[in-house]
């Protein structure tokens, strides 16, 4: 089975882009958990939100994974609880690192920054920071030597290019 991770800074169209591939092929996906659990709390996010965000990630992607295919597709994985945890808060948590490393993912399909940004209260810090994040995220995936596709585009534009890359991996 194959695990698609969509990418990126905050508000550049992973949600609806992995929305859109579950229905394309059928196959389950999985939300970003950090937007549950910061729903379910009354207090801004601190470094001891970080392990109850990584445990509730790995245990949501692995229900889902449990009931695919040929295929799941992650709205964001643990990756991103490790960059946002070390651009946030300065830390590292080894044994998250340690889980992130020993897991399998495909393919990422990294999220351009290339869209409006789009407020979300509560989850979202500004669009000054999505640049920040994003080269993050994509310098990561390239120390990590990570396989990856770039999305950018309209909607219809990143819906192709993003089957095309999860064809080639099947």
């Amino acid at each position: 089975m194959k695990r698609i991770v969509l990418t990126g800074a905050e508000s550049t169209g992973k949600s609806t882009l992995a929305a859109a591939l579950s229905g394309y092929y059928g196959e389950p996906w999985t939300t970003e958990f950090v937007r549950q659990y910061v729903d379910g709390i009354e207090h801004a996010l601190s470094v001891e939100d970080l392990v109850p965000i990584a445990k509730g990630q790995l245990t949501q992607e692995d229900h889902a994974t449990a009931e695919a295919n040929r295929l799941i597709i992650h709205d964001t994985n643990i990756l991103s609880s490790i960059i946002y945890a070390n651009y946030y808060f300065e830390t590292v948590i080894d044994w998250v690192n340690e889980t992130f490393l020993a897991r399998d993912y495909n393919l990422y399909l990294l999220c351009m920054p290339d869209i409006p940004w789009v407020p979300d209260e509560g989850q979202r810090e500004g669009p000054e920071v999505r640049d920040t994040l994003h080269r993050l995220f994509k310098e990561t995936l390239d120390k990590l030597k990570l396989p990856y596709v770039e999305i950018s585009g309209n909607e219809a534009e990143r819906f192709g290019t993003a089957i095309r890359a999860i064809d080639a991996t099947l």
